[in-house]
């Protein structure tokens, strides 16, 4: 979990998808913090670092990614990395105990969906197409109900002028392709539907910071699997 090996910004490592790290990157350009990233494909499910040989069991992870390393911290687990760099983000700065709580949530309720969805089209839907189709509607329309009954019609959720990490996980939800987005083409499921939510995605993705990401990001999209 330490490492002697100190870096000026934050150092995460994934593959080049959006999955489990997308909303770390958002989080990171939201919230004005450098990130660098190593991002193969192969390290999924292998106990080591591929380039450097590093086991992963050092940020306590068996074979699971993302990763993320700065200075001497070494650490797994994605709603981790995502609180950590929220936490070292300059925008973020001032938040309140309880707006960071609130984020939180939102970073746990995006990794539920994220999850699930990944079971669906990565295991269930091999054995039982109908299934992961039902599944995959099922969590979906879930969520959506309470979303749409539950976020503000205008401004942003914690009602600042700026997206933070709850807003941004809706955004992972709404825009990332893999999984969740394979998981809807699967399903054939409209987000559109979710009328407030899509608004609210409009105005994240007015956010500077955020519209630069989107224009320039190569994982959100990603679709290495063709699924």
């Amino acid at each position: 979990m330490t490492s002697t090996n100190k870096k000026n910004h934050p150092h995460m490592i994934y593959a080049p998808i959006a999955g489990r790290a997308e909303l770390t990157r958002l989080i990171a350009a939201a919230g004005g913090v450098t990130i660098t990233e190593s991002a193969n494909i192969t390290n999924l499910g292998k106990p080591i670092i591929l380039e450097t040989g590093e086991s992963k069991a050092n940020y306590m992870s068996p074979s699971g990614m993302p990763l993320l390393q700065h200075g001497n911290l070494q650490i797994s687990q994605s709603g981790a990395i995502e609180a950590y760099i929220a936490s070292i983000a300059p925008r973020y700065r001032d938040l309140t105990p309880q707006q960071r709580a609130v984020d939180m949530m939102f970073m746990g309720i995006k990794e539920e969906i994220n999850h699930n969805c990944g079971k669906a089209i990565f295991t269930t839907q091999k054995v039982d197409k109908n299934k992961a189709i039902a599944d995959v509607c099922i969590l979906l329309d879930k969520w959506g109900a309470v979303f749409e009954d539950q976020i503000p019609s205008e401004g942003f959720i914690q009602g600042l002028p700026f997206p933070t990490p709850a807003d941004l996980a809706l955004l992972d939800i709404t825009t990332s392709y893999m999984p969740i987005g394979s998981a809807r083409k699967l399903a054939q499921y409209d987000c559109g539907r979710w009328k407030k939510v899509m608004a609210l995605c409009d105005r994240i993705k007015a956010d500077e910071n955020v519209k630069i990401y989107l224009n320039g990001s190569t994982y959100t999209d990603a679709n290495p699997w063709g699924m």
